[in-house]
């Protein structure tokens, strides 16, 4: 990091101010903690959540551009809109990041880590993101050695509302979005969707060569019915489409590749039947995942065409019981992965697997003032290893200084080979989970200043082996620790509210103590708006990413920089009526040139206009 930036996250963190913000994370319900609605204040997990107003006066039209302004997490990309993202949480790689859409897994079996593709999310329907850091495994099972991260789309409110958006910008991007719901004491029924087109820039560098053009249509459907004050019934639906043109590195037209292009069809049900009487509740969820991915590529061998399916059934029945001093669940589920790609022509059972998993968690409020949060998981599974993970957390409030609170867990976690690895093994090698061991320690004071310090060891590592072509289990250790800091300010008196977050990793090596590739040892957030009054606002954001290391895809390949630049950001909204809101968002103001990928392109200065309606 160089001296002018540190200087400049010192200063932004240790601001001094007239008041602090009233409000805290600690007055929030969130889903994911425990599979349940649990207050922030109630965990001992770290948690961060993005609300809906928050993702809107910042312009991100993407989860994951919402993601990168998270401490802890950075996302690189291959380029424009649409293109695929690498995104790391503490360290960690995406497969060991569980994400999921009102509760329903968005993690794709048929990639090659069983990750989820945030490039396919935009933000239009979100009323808010919780990202819980650190493992989950012990709750979530597979998938989240890491932290997990839940989107959850908007209510219904009582009576008829709706929302129409339009959006327009630089690189011909367009977009709609769309609402519409009714809720009384008994129904609730709500229609969401989006859509998006852009004609973009080229995935590979330069920008200038040609247009890699992406387009995403999604739809959500919710229904619920409430039968009495102890039963209700709830149905999700969401489905998402999208056609993406890129560029093959391996085409021998490179950045002017006009015919390598892709499309995919994601379909996500999930059912929710739930009872509750008294301080006890019972919630019976089955869903099912479709996901379908198709590449059509050109090479120095030809054209070729790349084929990604798998089906995830879950089923789930969560039991939950409040009692004086906390609270105590025991769930049991059960998962079926099927699995399918056409490109290698594997048997189609190589791909398939089941999981049947039991858990227990209880947090107990050992007085007034401290809080244990114990969870312990065992997962069986028919294809490999069986894996037991768990959690012990404790969080303190201290009297000697008001709004001071410590925290500490202690984790394990594990992430299974996805259907794709699982099918495509080194020959006569049998894959099984990676298996990991961690500990955080947070100090905070209110919403001014928030310290976190993670160690995480993950043994047993899945990678790909060039020689053998094929997945296999890495021998020895990798490892990452790292510093999270985060603050926020409001300044009353002058109607400002200032934001930042800065993350640091000390350690984030292989097993042979080489670096992880795509890591920015340091990244700095810094967000500023001006309230002109309850109307109006203004605000400039930046990120500053440090030290990065990538390779220059090349067999054998050479390591090259990708870091040490900063990007700003500029943001104005106002209402032009009680039920109009406009919009403008400048990125890149300063039309920075860097990549945030080797050899891929990134956005020069772009600007985008919405205007959403609301009744």
């Amino acid at each position: 990091m160089t001296k002018k930036a540190f200087c400049f996250m010192t200063a932004t963190l240790f601001c001094s101010t007239h008041t602090f913000a009233q409000e805290t994370l600690e007055d929030i319900n969130v889903t994911t903690s425990n599979k349940t609605s649990e207050s922030i204040a109630n965990s001992t997990s770290n948690i961060t959540v993005l609300g809906a107003e928050e993702i809107e006066e910042n312009g991100y039209q993407t989860v994951a551009q919402a993601l990168n302004s998270i401490a802890g997490i950075s996302v690189e990309t291959a380029g424009g809109l649409g293109q695929q993202n690498s995104f790391f949480l503490r360290g960690a790689d995406s497969g060991s990041v569980l994400v999921l859409l009102d509760g329903m897994r968005l993690n794709d079996p048929s990639t090659t880590n069983g990750t989820a593709l945030l490039e396919s999310l935009t933000t239009d329907n979100i009323e808010q993101i919780e990202i819980v850091q650190g493992a989950q495994s012990s709750i979530w099972g597979s998938n989240a050695s890491a932290g997990v991260i839940n989107i959850i789309t908007k209510k219904a409110k009582e009576g008829v509302h709706g929302l129409v958006g339009l959006q327009y910008g630089s690189y011909a991007t367009k977009g709609t979005d769309v609402a519409l719901s009714y809720k009384d004491k008994k129904l609730t029924a709500q229609v969401l969707a989006s859509y998006l087109d852009t004609q973009s820039f080229s995935a590979l560098s330069p920008a200038s060569a040609e247009n890699d053009g992406y387009t995403n249509k999604n739809l959500n459907l919710k229904l619920g019915y409430v039968f009495n004050a102890n039963n209700s019934i709830n149905l999700s639906y969401n489905t998402t489409k999208t056609k993406t043109e890129y560029d093959n590195p391996f085409s021998e037209k490179k950045a002017n590749d006009d015919y390598s292009h892709a499309d995919s069809k994601q379909k996500n049900l999930a059912l929710v039947y739930r009872y509750e009487v008294e301080n006890y509740s019972a919630t019976v969820r089955a869903s099912k995942g479709v996901y379908d991915r198709n590449y059509f590529s050109i090479s120095s061998f030809g054209e070729g065409t790349n084929v990604y399916k798998a089906t995830l059934k879950e089923y789930s029945f969560i039991n939950a019981y409040t009692y004086t001093q906390g609270k105590a669940i025991v769930g049991f589920e059960y998962k079926n992965i099927d699995g399918f790609n056409q490109y290698n022509a594997f048997a189609k059972s190589q791909a398939d697997y089941s999981n049947k998993a039991i858990f227990l968690s209880n947090t107990y409020h050992v007085n007034n003032d401290t809080l244990l949060e114990t969870n312990l998981r065992y997962d069986d599974y028919d294809a490999f290893n069986n894996e037991t993970t768990y959690k012990i957390g404790l969080k303190h409030y201290h009297h000697f200084l008001e709004g001071f609170v410590t925290s500490a867990n202690y984790h394990t976690g594990y992430d299974a080979p996805s259907a794709y690895a699982l099918a495509n093994s080194v020959a006569g090698t049998m894959l099984k989970p990676s298996y990991s061991k961690g500990f955080d320690i947070t100090a905070k004071y209110k919403e001014l200043l928030t310290l976190s310090y993670f160690n995480t060891k993950t043994k047993d590592s899945i990678d790909y082996d060039m020689n053998r072509y094929g997945y296999f289990n890495v021998l020895g250790k990798s490892k990452f620790s790292g510093l999270e800091v985060s603050s926020t300010v409001n300044i009353d008196s002058l109607d400002l509210m200032l934001s930042a977050n800065y993350t640091h990793l000390f350690t984030f090596e292989k097993e042979d103590k080489t670096a992880l590739l795509r890591r920015a040892k340091d990244v700095l957030n810094v967000t500023l708006n001006k309230y002109i009054d309850n109307n109006t606002y203004f605000g400039v954001t930046a990120q500053y990413i440090g030290d990065r290391i990538d390779t220059n895809g090349a067999y054998p390949a050479s390591k090259v920089s990708t870091g040490n630049y900063t990007v700003y950001n500029a943001n104005f909204g106002t209402k032009l009526f009680n039920n109009m809101e406009v919009s403008l968002h400048v990125k890149n103001i300063f039309n920075k040139t860097y990549q945030s990928i080797y050899a891929y392109a990134s956005s020069d200065r772009e600007a985008y206009a919405k205007i959403h309606y609301r009744f």
